[in-house]
């Protein structure tokens, strides 16, 4: 039986899947609630998974495919379906990851995100930053920052992206979306020439290298909104991550120019919701108020977690926001342990005991 490979993106939909997994010889594996979960047809050949590439690769990116063994890149079957798409060869065979893209509703409370993300969208100038491992909903949380300001102002918005995720229409402002590969061959390039064309908020896909960080830390510096991700666990390894790409004799300066352009931070984990239907972000929000901004400068990163924990300008930590969705009956005790930093300080916020201190005296002098 030939493989029908629009019937395998639309199943996705029905079934939850996340993610769809083509590997030659081998029959689909779907991504549901966070596991690979194999699918009832047959393999499918080495010649059938190269028919599907060259039916869904753009042109221009054919020959990047062959050069680097694989290439980035999404496409969509209809208006509100899109997928991000990874390409790769593995022991000369073509194989396939697709993400599903999400078009429904990118309001914070459908996605449920905090409500301080209303006011992160509302910022004007800086550096926002959203982080978390992958496949945990960094790209919807920034694609749900954009199309807040989308929706409530008038702003030249600049993306740049690999591959381009969610598309945005014109709104209230006039977006621009950038493709690493197509429009830009790089982050960096990409950047630098956003940066000549009048933007009021530039969203980086990634920041994968020193430069890039560079640059858009000192677009933050004079006026912009630039809003981006990291591979990090939290806030904290965020703000240490950052600092790490420069050399030590750099490292003093960029920690104030970090203090300085950084805005907020927002980490984030999926957990299994009480139902058992979906899956829920659990979210980190660390914003640089004078007092972190002072720690930063001051190398006292690790003091951050205080600062999170005592709740000040709606920051949380991620166990506050674990038991939070626990006490809204939105997640289970047992799923919230399994995800908790700490165990015990969890189950004082479900009975509603706060572990917020400021034992080092953080907050006293301001």
């Amino acid at each position: 039986m030939a493989v029908n490979f629009g019937q395998l993106l639309s199943n996705m939909k029905i079934v939850g899947a996340s993610d769809l997994h083509i590997k030659s010889g081998a029959p689909p594996v779907y991504r549901i609630m966070g596991k690979l979960t194999p699918i009832n047809h047959p393999p499918i050949s080495k010649e059938e998974v190269s028919a599907i590439v060259a039916k869904i690769l753009p042109e221009k990116m054919k020959d990047m495919l062959q050069k680097d063994g694989s290439c980035d890149f999404a496409f969509s079957i209809d208006a509100a379906t899109r997928f991000r798409t990874n390409a790769y060869y593995q022991k000369g065979a073509l194989n396939i990851a697709l993400r599903r893209l999400q078009y429904e509703d990118l309001s914070f409370e459908r996605l449920g995100l905090p409500p301080v993300l209303a006011n992160i969208g509302k910022l004007k100038r800086g550096m926002v930053l959203t982080t978390g491992p992958t496949g945990t909903g960094k790209s919807t949380t920034m694609a749900a920052i954009v199309d807040y300001i989308n929706n409530t102002r008038a702003e030249h918005i600049i993306t740049i992206e690999d591959p381009i995720e969610f598309v945005h229409k014109d709104k209230l402002s006039l977006v621009e979306q950038r493709e690493i590969g197509l429009d830009a061959r790089s982050f960096e390039e990409g950047l630098r020439h956003a940066l000549r064309q009048d933007p009021n908020v530039i969203m980086i896909g990634e920041m994968r290298d020193r430069e890039t960080i560079l640059i858009a830390i000192r677009a933050a510096m004079t006026g912009h909104l630039v809003i981006s991700t990291l591979h990090t666990i939290n806030a904290v390894h965020t703000v240490s991550r950052m600092v790490k790409y420069f050399s030590v004799e750099e490292q003093d300066s960029m920690r104030n120019e970090i203090a300085t352009a950084l805005k907020a931070v927002v980490s984030q984990r999926l957990v299994p919701t009480k139902d058992g239907k979906g899956r829920i972000p659990c979210v980190e929000v660390m914003i640089v108020n004078d007092i972190v901004r002072k720690l930063i400068m001051e190398n006292r990163i690790l003091d951050i977690e205080q600062v999170i924990r005592n709740g000040v300008d709606e920051m949380q930590s991620f166990d506050q926001s674990l038991a939070h969705l626990c006490r809204a009956g939105k997640i289970s005790m047992e799923t919230g342990e399994e995800y908790s930093d700490d165990i015990a300080g969890y189950r004082r916020l479900c009975k509603g005991v706060s572990a917020g201190t400021d034992r080092a005296g953080l907050i006293g002098g301001f």
